[in-house]
């Protein structure tokens, strides 16, 4: 009957101990990340009704392959070229910085050198992860940006 007991207790114990859920930086950083898709608002007014247009198809093939990796016990990033350069003489980095999760996880600020915005997380399986976020356009217009990202 005592071992029993114990058997049942040592059970007890295992069976209530909550699994940790990795937070939303330490699932990024299980992965390296490529933004497949960039849609932006063609105004600010009402960007989820607005058509997007997708600005990521138009660029050159060299600032389609650079890789986001995200650091999640340093709680930073870094920007790689990727494979091929626009511009040889460019560093290897494009940007570095910090991320903070916010809202429980539901959004991002990533800072760096030449990044600063908060991405609102829309969408996040395994292989993706949609964002959001409010910036300026090549017109100096506040737009809504919309960011599809693969894993790699």
């Amino acid at each position: 009957m005592k071992k029993f007991i114990i058997l049942f207790t040592v059970i007890m114990i295992f069976a209530c101990t909550k699994e940790k859920q990795a937070t939303l930086t330490e699932e990024l950083a299980k992965s390296n990340w490529q933004k497949t898709s960039i849609l932006i608002s063609t105004d600010s007014v009402a960007p989820d009704t607005i058509p997007t247009i997708d600005v990521l198809s138009s660029k050159p093939d060299c600032a389609k392959d650079n890789v986001w990796s995200f650091y999640a016990s340093t709680n930073t990033f870094t920007l790689d070229e990727g494979t091929t350069k626009c511009v040889v003489s460019d560093p290897q980095i494009k940007d570095e910085g910090v991320i903070e999760e916010l809202n429980n996880g539901n959004a991002l600020r990533v800072a760096g050198d030449g990044t600063n915005e908060i991405w609102e997380i829309e969408s996040r399986s395994a292989n993706a992860f949609r964002v959001s976020y409010f910036a300026r356009n090549a017109s100096n217009k506040t737009v809504k940006f919309r960011v599809m990202f693969t894993k790699l």
